[in-house]
């Protein structure tokens, strides 16, 4: 958040008065990254709302999330209406601006060559297990086959997923990042460097937990 301070009637300088953070949905969900912050997500949801309310409140750091990410979030938490109530509480939900955000033309051709090599990767990991099946047409039994998806399945996501955006609700959160000039703030390693490719700063989740306190 910037405030305006005019000193004259010729000059205005502007102050940064708070920290924007952007959250990605995995910061609560995400049970591997050691942010210690509880056992279960529900925890998490209640002691990250003790450590920022005071510093929401006191306008020291702003937490976003877009609609979408926001609607991913609650999904989790249909049937906990208070843990819900805390997140909405904290968290400012904002879209960017879809006709005044600019990007270079070049990072949207580099997004749209790296789409099309993943799926030509996904549709030669689909012809695999097939190929395998048709030279063996004695081993297709009902089991085998649904050990066959259940690989595909595997492969066929980490071909055309893994360190890769393939989301709009993705996509949104590092473009409303950029547009706020805030920090991400994610474990997942494709939303991080497409984030970097758009020029935004990021955080760890177990970062900015420690930079929290800090402020608290």
């Amino acid at each position: 958040m910037l405030k305006e301070i005019s000193l004259t009637n010729r000059f205005i300088i502007k102050i940064q008065m708070s920290q924007s953070f952007v959250l990605d949905t995995n910061f609560f969900i995400n049970r591997q990254r050691p942010i210690d912050l509880g056992e279960n997500i529900e925890q998490v949801v209640m002691n990250f709302a003790n450590l920022t309310k005071p510093l929401v409140k006191a306008e020291k750091i702003v937490l976003l999330t877009t609609p979408d990410s926001f609607k991913e979030l609650s999904s989790f938490f249909e049937d906990q209406p208070q843990t819900l109530d805390q997140l909405n509480n904290l968290l400012t939900i904002s879209s960017y601006n879809r006709n005044q955000l600019q990007v270079s033309g070049s990072l949207f051709e580099e997004l749209i060559a790296e789409t099309g090599k993943r799926l030509y990767r996904g549709l030669r990991t689909a012809e695999e297990p097939l190929k395998e099946l048709v030279g063996k047409p004695e081993s297709l039994t009902a089991e085998t086959l649904g050990q066959k998806v259940t690989q595909l399945r595997d492969k066929y996501r980490r071909a055309t997923r893994e360190n890769f955006i393939d989301s709009t609700t993705d996509l949104g959160l590092i473009l409303l990042a950029k547009e706020k000039n805030a920090a991400i703030v994610s474990s997942d390693n494709g939303l991080l460097h497409w984030a970097r490719n758009f020029g935004c700063s990021e955080l760890l989740p177990e970062v900015l937990v420690k930079k929290l306190k800090s402020l608290s």
